[in-house]
């Protein structure tokens, strides 16, 4: 069974890795300039006067949140194109490469991976919510809004969760795997790089190690 971390595919050595994860976080540095001006310009075109810019937590409020979590998504899209980059010219490969090193992807395993998990979680959801229902409340917004917002999560979420997945668990993985052969040892380091890229998310104020 081939092994994907063995890439034999184009040129791997640790200075091109290097420079497509500086390449690729440097676009995704661009993508979220890129959100944070639109985020302003929606500011300064909001003839209410309600909405503003908040530069502590570098965020609009006061926005239509569906118009904003949609161009969230500029810096996944930003970081994708970068990450293409890197592979494509400086690594020499395919995409692809960073996932299986199969000549094709295996999308039975990848839809059965994720229906599993879909099962999982919706059981688990609906165990927390009967016994804490009192944790939930419903959110008064029009089946408008809520039609538009799955809309969005349906199209645009998978770019973000597949960006992450590329990046940390196809990317750096790959570049660490050179010297850690261990793949205990190997999960842990890479998840820890994972969960430091996320320690800004506001759920992180929780708790971080039940979140992680």
């Amino acid at each position: 069974m081939k092994n994907y971390l063995d890439v034999e595919e184009g040129k791997n050595g640790w200075k091109r890795y290097l420079s497509t994860t500086i390449l690729a976080s440097a676009f995704m540095v661009l993508g979220s300039i890129i959100y944070i001006i639109a985020d302003m310009v929606m500011v300064a075109a909001d003839e209410s006067g309600k909405s503003y810019f908040d530069f502590d937590s570098g965020v609009a409020v006061g926005i239509n949140a569906n118009l904003d979590f949609l161009l969230s998504h500029i810096v996944y899209i930003c970081w994708i194109f970068g990450l293409w980059i890197g592979i494509r010219f400086i690594h020499k490969r395919k995409m692809k490469s960073l996932i299986t090193a199969n000549k094709r992807v295996n999308w039975k395993k990848v839809i059965w991976s994720f229906g599993a998990f879909s099962l999982l979680l919706i059981v688990s959801q609906l165990i927390d919510v009967v016994f804490n229902h009192s944790d939930y409340s419903w959110n008064h917004v029009s089946l408008k809004e809520y039609a538009l917002l799955v809309l969005i999560t349906l199209l645009l979420v998978p770019i973000q969760t597949t960006m992450e997945e590329l990046f940390f668990r196809g990317l750096l993985l790959q570049w660490v795997s050179k010297k850690v052969k261990r793949p205990i040892l190997l999960a842990i380091i890479v998840g820890l790089m994972f969960s430091i890229g996320h320690f800004a998310n506001p759920e992180m104020n929780k708790s971080i190690i039940l979140v992680d």
